[in-house]
């Protein structure tokens, strides 16, 4: 079965702290925020033996540019999502969905 939602939203949520939870509730950053950064972020190495993770700016500018051309764009995906072509569409595409 496909995810329609893309397999970013699919993952599974890595585990957090009470404190985490609390913390990111207390400052509005939301859980697809979270997985954006620990997808797309740079790691840097904290004291202590922790990462700490951040978009830095540069690539935020091209991931804004890269989310406003990406309207219209579809992919076609196929076994074992190996990419078979990507286009714009501008046409509504005919799907068949079967089921078991």
């Amino acid at each position: 079965m496909v995810n329609k939602r893309g397999t970013l939203l699919a993952k599974r949520q890595p585990e957090k702290t009470l404190h985490a939870k609390q913390r990111m509730q207390d400052r509005g950053i939301s859980d697809l925020q979270e997985r954006l950064i620990r997808e797309f972020g740079d790691f840097r190495y904290q004291k202590g033996g922790a990462n700490i993770a951040y978009i830095p700016n540069k690539l935020l500018a091209d991931l804004r540019k890269a989310i406003d051309k990406i309207g219209g764009v579809t992919l076609v995906l196929g076994e074992s999502d190996k990419l078979v072509t990507a286009m714009h569409q501008n046409v509504k595409i005919r799907t068949t969905q079967y089921t078991c």
